[in-house]
């Protein structure tokens, strides 16, 4: 250890290798960042602790700039869990590399009100002195032709739903999600089963995908497929779903959009004994999963998605890393032996 202590200035790579561990790492840990395990973190921050390592000189260049404004629109949804989880990612970045003085500031608008994001997106362009822009398009076609002026004068990136293939995006492919459903509950019932499927419309995010990716897998199968039927709301779906179980025997049931909404309302003695598969994870998907009534959920890396945005961003902005490649978050099949209690 007296090598290292006789060094002028520590870094943090010389720190990893006396630790034989990586420099991402020791970074982590000294930017008191989650991602990292207690037991590693305390001895990264002990011997550095020892060597006198100075946080503030590497990226010294970097840490002296003016602050860095990045603009977050993002997606009020139904689903809490997508909403806060997404905060939640892109809040740990900023705390992460807030000695850049990389500024955050994260704005969620209703799902349902695309104009309020536009109207957002306008004052934030006219008024604010912007570096980047992190966003939900709600409506992407407008927020294309709004934002194609800037593609070279700010750094942008799509979260969620893909606003071009010009631009850098983190998100899952809904497709691949809608697909990977149909896989599973194709293999759950038998050939000549009935299987309802509901189509609750395009959330302009992710549920039109969804049921693309998983019509397309479910037609290459023998199952007894009714639908999708066109219901478009929670009341509507509820009261379908109730007139098809009587008429037909359904032994199972898709919902693109407001499934744990619809799940919680419904008689669960009609969907006793039925294979069901939802997206996403929320308290009440959770529930539904414990009591059975729910077969398996396939979720995306919510958390993952706002952090890794936001990593991105700061690659971005100070080292001029400029990519227009789409960063594929995991997706996660939830059944009742692997959920998180």
């Amino acid at each position: 250890m007296e090598d290292l202590k006789n060094l002028k200035r520590v870094t943090q790579k010389e720190i990893a290798k006396r630790l034989g561990i990586s420099r991402t790492t020791v970074a982590r840990a000294i930017n008191g960042s989650e991602f990292i395990k207690e037991e590693t973190k305390s001895k990264i921050l002990e011997l550095a602790s020892k060597l006198n390592y100075e946080k503030n000189y590497i990226g010294s260049s970097l840490a002296n700039q003016k602050e860095k404004i990045v603009h977050c629109l993002v997606a009020y949804s139904f689903n809490e869990f997508y909403t806060s989880e997404i905060i939640r990612g892109l809040n740990t970045v900023s705390k992460e590399y807030s000695i850049y003085n990389y500024n955050l500031k994260i704005t969620a608008t209703e799902i349902h009100s695309p104009d309020k994001q536009i109207e957002l997106l306008k004052k934030i362009l006219k008024e604010d002195d912007i570096d980047g822009l992190i966003i939900t398009p709600l409506n992407r076609d407008v927020i294309y032709d709004i934002l194609e002026p800037y593609f070279n004068k700010i750094k942008i990136i799509s979260i969620g739903t893909r606003l071009s293939e010009k631009i850098a995006h983190v998100g899952p492919n809904h497709i691949k999600q809608g697909a990977m459903a149909a896989g599973i509950v194709s293999n759950m019932l038998r050939d000549d089963e009935g299987l309802l499927i509901i189509d609750n419309g395009d959330d302009k995010i992710s549920s039109g995908m969804y049921l693309e990716g998983f019509l397309e897998r479910i037609k290459h199968t023998n199952i007894s497929i009714l639908g999708p039927i066109l219901c478009g709301n929670i009341e509507d779906s509820i009261y379908t779903i109730k007139e098809m179980c009587v008429k037909y025997d359904i032994k199972g049931i898709y919902i693109n959009r407001y499934a744990q909404e619809i799940y919680d309302i419904i008689d669960k003695n009609i969907l006793n004994g039925k294979k069901i598969v939802t997206h996403g994870m929320a308290g009440s998907i959770k529930s539904l999963i414990k009591s059975g009534i729910i077969s398996f959920t396939i979720m995306e890396e919510v958390f993952m998605e706002g952090y890794d945005a936001g990593k991105m961003m700061f690659e971005m902005i100070y080292k001029n890393h400029i990519t227009n490649n789409w960063k594929v978050s995991d997706s996660k099949v939830i059944f009742f032996e692997n959920l998180s209690i």
